[in-house]
């Protein structure tokens, strides 16, 4: 079979280079442009070869008259895919330093190197290949430095659209991506550090999970996608400053500190429901549990009412009934009101409306004094374990969820299985 072919544009480092190495790996002859970091580039050569790796370069993408020889330099050749990737950055263009002549090289390199290869090679992409754009999520929003970048690429965008419909006729798709937050050496520190707090999944990107959805845009397995733009940011445009923190006002992420704290401080007359959930639950694999356990056990021993259903798919009773930590707890908690094991299938079963509300688990605490914690299970790491909020009717609705499960199991409806 002919071995395919990919012009890869800002090859040698960052995102460019994860993306060459991907093609490279997956049997493709990578035409890589480089500026000034030839050495860079030598790398590839060296570990893929001089007959799978072309170095193309050195050119300044941004001055037109290097695009334009770059475009002489690799006409003739037929690519299945281009991979419109080089990109720089500048701080320097915001509204009171504005520089025009540094506006039009980050637009020279960042959008019109992408319009004048995409259509002065358009002769030169094989029937049904590919063309792969590199924009940004920046061009969602607007920027209160840095213009040129943001409005380079938005520009993309709307340029991948003019080509993917003009393009279409030869079955040549079309496709842009907007990468977030990615480990490169471009990376601003307020990338780096800042931007994993917003983000949904709590980090930034490698650029090999770039690399991989470039290479999946350029294969059959995308078959039918054209003149879409693809966001990699982990969820971050996702997010609104105001209303993260405005729930966050009200729910905080706590750890196993919170948690021992809460149940050392509670008195006779407090209540306390405890659902719990396993496997996934920490109890038979966090060593933390056992100070968590050891709290509930004292807090019970001083009155306190405490309530708890532990849950778990029937195939594991027979080893959560088994466990060590389990048993101390359920043998120790001998002025508990009740602890039961349950299978969540009998709850399924009995308490349909009612389970999808559990999630991973809950406690709620209710004071003597009538103040109320809910404390939602999420066990993301030891130090954020689950967030509390004051929420009175999610509170009162989970309460109402436990009762409702307890009155089954009092009924015999759903059996409890015993630790001792």
């Amino acid at each position: 079979m002919e071995q395919k072919t990919v012009l890869v544009t800002g090859a040698s480092r960052g995102i460019g280079r994860a993306i060459a190495t991907k093609f490279l790996k997956e049997g493709y002859k990578v035409y890589g442009t480089y500026f000034s970091s030839e050495n860079k580039i030598n790398e590839l050569v060296k570990e893929f070869g001089e007959e799978n790796v072309v170095k193309v370069g050195p050119f300044d993408l941004t001055k037109i008259e290097d695009i334009y020889a770059l475009v002489d330099e690799i006409s003739g050749v037929k690519f299945d895919t281009l991979v419109l990737n080089a990109g720089t950055f500048s701080e320097n263009d915001d509204f009171v330093n504005f520089d025009l002549d540094e506006f039009n090289a980050v637009m020279n390199c960042n959008f019109y190197s992408q319009l004048i290869i995409a259509t002065k090679m358009q002769n030169y992409i094989k029937n049904g290949g590919n063309i792969v754009l590199m924009s940004s999520n920046d061009a969602y929003s607007g920027a209160y430095g840095s213009m040129s970048y943001s409005i380079s690429k938005s520009a993309v965008v709307s340029l991948m659209k003019c080509l993917s419909v003009n393009y279409g006729r030869r079955g040549i798709r079309v496709n842009s991506i907007a990468p977030g937050a990615i480990d490169t050496d471009m990376n601003t520190p307020e990338q780096e550090f800042e931007a994993p707090l917003w983000t949904p999944i709590k980090r930034i990107a490698q650029p090999y999970e770039v690399a991989n959805v470039v290479y999946f845009l350029s294969s059959d397995e995308s078959s039918f996608i054209n003149g879409d733009n693809i966001t990699i940011d982990g969820g971050y445009g996702n997010v609104s400053v105001l209303l993260k923190e405005e729930i966050e006002s009200s729910r905080k992420i706590v750890g196993y500190g919170w948690l021992n704290s809460t149940f050392e401080s509670l008195q006779a007359g407090d209540k306390v429901y405890c659902y719990d959930t396993t496997p996934e639950y920490g109890w038979i694999h966090n060593p933390d549990e056992k100070e968590y356990i050891e709290q509930n056990i004292a807090a019970t021993k001083r009155g306190v009412e405490l309530y708890r259903i532990i849950m778990t798919p029937s195939e594991q009773i027979e080893k959560i009934v088994a466990n060590d930590l389990i048993q101390h707890a359920i043998n120790e908690s001998t002025d508990a009101k009740f602890i039961g094991i349950v299978s969540d299938e009998a709850v399924k079963k009995h308490n349909r409306t009612d389970y999808p509300k559990i999630g991973a688990g809950f406690v709620v605490v209710i004071r003597k004094d009538g103040t109320k914690e809910l404390f939602i299970d999420s066990f993301s790491d030891n130090e954020n374990v689950g967030y509390v909020i004051d929420n009175e009717m999610m509170i009162e609705s989970l309460i109402e969820v436990f009762e409702k499960i307890y009155a089954n199991i009092k009924k015999g409806l759903i059996q409890t299985h015993s630790a001792n």
